[in-house]
């Protein structure tokens, strides 16, 4: 009764507030991910390498992201939830006009890094806000929805960008009033801003829950993190192998469609965004789900034992994409690849909060994705880019997404092992308060 009257005080709360953070995450991965859509007319544009655009994709976006997440966390933990995600907002929106409006790739990997910059504010909030708001025992739903959202916005970003880019080019580009002529790409970008303005509009209804009468400093989040480095690290290894092949795959596999079957990128905006649009929401449900049932069962080694599975049902799929010759035996194989990809997510992200106490949520959630983002966003992409530049050639670009498959997949299989051996959890079972306790809040 009293967390009901909490809540009620809190403004928007509960299951809604989750809807809302998951459209936040969607609407930034959207935004992110569109350039992954324009991938060939920017090339031709520009007069780009593979490498160039794997920079594009992925460190360039990981830089500052990474940088600013510490930042980030401690803000979202010291009560700054809201701001941080408007701030979020308006900066990526910005970012994202920009991209629209360069002319080289000097610009667009500088419009690229303030994109990152914009978008580190938004998980460390979300989980904040979760940390609080959802029941421990939901939790690993909650993330789902959140995760959920990525590739949800990963498939907006296809399907609605593919639509918008097909009629931009049918009509020549669009003469944008107080701008001037843009080619359809240019143009996709400048009128991804517009839906921000309403999302914004939506997180001002969000009331911060009260502070934390103590809040930690950074420095305790990461005498945390050494101290049980035996749990965290082993973890974070797993969830960076499965978001390493993740991120690899969404930024490259409209390409590869493009060169192996013939595809412009306005079709496969359209294929690929309906498949990832029932396929991604399928695996992260289902991983939250699991996550939850066995959580329930006192299973410790829950998430890690879920990120090893993923990642091993994970490699057949990626073979059968990359290497068979017919069309839908192909997109079969991309199916269950984006579907067992996102069973890993959850566990994932859910999994570092399970090792941590609700005071330190948001500033180890956010060493927690600044180690990701630099390991796994700002690699992947460029290192398929590189094998095609320099190993497999243009025309092998399904070969150089195989071997980083196979490579990430098996290291991270023996992260996961790591993780999930008895002595590391019991260890770190036995240590796993502060000092002093932070006070009793919901969902902790």
């Amino acid at each position: 009764m009293q967390a009901q009257s909490t809540a009620a005080q809190l403004g928007l709360s509960g299951w809604p507030l989750v809807l809302l953070l998951a459209a936040t995450q969607l609407s930034a991965f959207s935004d992110r991910f569109l350039m992954t859509l324009v991938a060939t007319p920017l090339k031709q544009a520009l007069a780009l390498s593979d490498t160039q655009l794997g920079l594009l994709r992925g460190s360039a976006f990981a830089v500052l992201n990474a940088l600013a997440l510490p930042a980030a966390g401690s803000l979202a933990d010291r009560g700054h939830r809201r701001a941080l995600l408007l701030a979020s907002i308006l900066l990526w929106s910005v970012a994202t006009l920009a991209c629209g409006l360069a002319g080289t790739f000097a610009a667009l990997f500088a419009s690229r890094m303030v994109l990152g910059l914009g978008q580190a504010g938004v998980a460390p909030a979300a989980l904040s806000l979760m940390a609080v708001r959802v029941e421990r025992d939901s939790l690993g739903r909650g993330v789902s929805f959140l995760t959920s959202g990525a590739s949800l916005g990963r498939s907006l970003a296809l399907l609605a960008g593919g639509a918008a880019l097909a009629w931009l080019t049918a009509n020549g580009g669009w003469n944008a009033p107080g701008i001037g002529q843009l080619a359809p790409w240019q143009a996709l970008f400048v009128l991804a801003v517009v839906p921000n303005l309403a999302l914004a509009l939506l997180v001002c209804r969000i009331v911060e829950p009260p502070p934390a009468r103590r809040t930690p400093r950074m420095g305790v989040a990461l005498a945390w993190i050494v101290r049980r480095r035996a749990a965290y690290l082993p973890h974070l290894g797993a969830a960076s192998a499965a978001v390493l092949m993740g991120q690899a795959l969404s930024a490259w596999a409209p390409t590869f469609y493009v060169r192996a079957f013939g595809f412009t990128p306005a079709q496969t905006g359209f294929v690929l965004g309906l498949i990832v649009l029932c396929a991604a929401p399928l695996g992260h449900l289902a991983g939250g789900v699991v996550l939850d049932r066995l959580r329930r069962t006192r299973r410790r080694d829950a998430a890690p034992l879920m990120l090893g599975i993923g990642l091993l049902l994970a490699q057949p799929p990626a073979v059968t994409m990359t290497l068979a010759a017919d069309l839908t035996v192909s997109l079969a194989g991309f199916f269950l690849l984006v579907t067992m990809l996102g069973f890993t997510s959850p566990p994932g992200l859910a999994g570092i909060q399970f090792l941590t106490p609700v005071a330190l949520r948001g500033r180890v959630s956010a060493l927690f994705l600044a180690s990701v983002t630099l390991a796994a966003f700002g690699l992947g992409p460029f290192l398929v880019g590189l094998l095609s530049d320099t190993v497999f050639g243009e025309n092998g670009l399904g070969r150089a997404m195989l071997a980083l498959f196979s490579g990430a997949g098996l290291v991270g299989v023996l992260f996961a092992y790591r993780a999930a051996r008895p002595k590391v959890r019991a260890r770190h079972v036995a240590g796993g308060r502060i000092s002093p306790r932070p006070p009793a809040r919901p969902g902790g």
